[in-house]
């Protein structure tokens, strides 16, 4: 999906032509390649659908006044968010309020409905990550970091797999590989996700990492981000 700049005499498009799909949303116009969506019924696929009707039921369950309350988180964020292009958007409140709801789902936290405050989350001190050629063993993959960072926050790591060699940055596709708190630790092993995330990996494969600070409020702070090589297995 690309987002789509008009000039006048266009100020909006919608519909398809020749195999491209034009709309828009809360962000601007868009355009994207049509495909016909895939449907593999994975247990993760599912859950994600579930947790998607469930978010509107929920949501529908406020009253106006609770609605209101996400709507003004929206309109001051504790989080600043970008589109492709690098300009900042604003999320709505039911925007707001799903992704708090899975944020705390992940990590394994109960539904809060209500609003938090609009405060923003301070980024981890430090962060180091090393990888060996995995086979499954949680020794394969950990990170590193300040002993105090996740005493009462929780870790939120992402990954991405380098497009080619002699990529040194990388903004899409991560994906979450550990949300947790390391309470009183300073590395935190994860090679079982590693593996069942990309599957066997080999010396030099290159990864990019983004590590989070995420409140109990689903609040998170900005990254601490990096890359780094597969090394040959110690």
């Amino acid at each position: 999906m690309a987002i789509t700049k008009l000039a006048l005499p266009v100020t909006g498009i919608r519909g398809t032509i020749a195999g491209v799909v034009y709309s828009a949303n809360k962000s601007g116009t868009y355009m994207k390649g049509w495909s016909k969506g895939s449907n593999p019924g994975t247990p993760y696929q599912l859950s994600q659908r579930v947790l998607v009707s469930e978010t509107g039921t929920l949501w529908r369950s406020l009253s106006t006044a609770d609605q209101a309350d996400w709507d003004a988180l929206g309109e001051n964020p504790p989080e600043i968010d970008y589109n492709s292009l690098g300009e900042v958007i604003e999320l709505s409140g039911f925007a707001w309020f799903s992704r708090i709801l899975l944020r705390r789902r992940r990590c394994g936290l109960p539904d809060d409905l209500i609003a938090p405050l609009s405060a923003a989350t301070d980024p981890p001190d430090t962060f180091s990550l090393t990888l060996y050629p995995s086979t499954g063993e949680n020794d394969e993959a950990f990170f590193e970091y300040t002993n105090n960072d996740f005493l009462a926050h929780y870790a939120i790591l992402q990954m991405a797999i380098a497009p080619g060699l002699g990529s040194n940055v990388w903004t899409s596709r991560f994906m979450n590989l550990y949300e947790g708190l390391g309470v009183g630790a300073t590395k935190t092993e994860f090679g079982i996700s590693y593996f069942d995330r990309f599957g066997i990996t080999q010396e030099t494969m290159r990864f990019f990492a983004r590590l989070y600070r995420q409140a109990v409020t689903g609040i998170r702070s900005t990254p601490l981000a990096l890359f780094s090589d597969v090394l040959p297995t110690p």
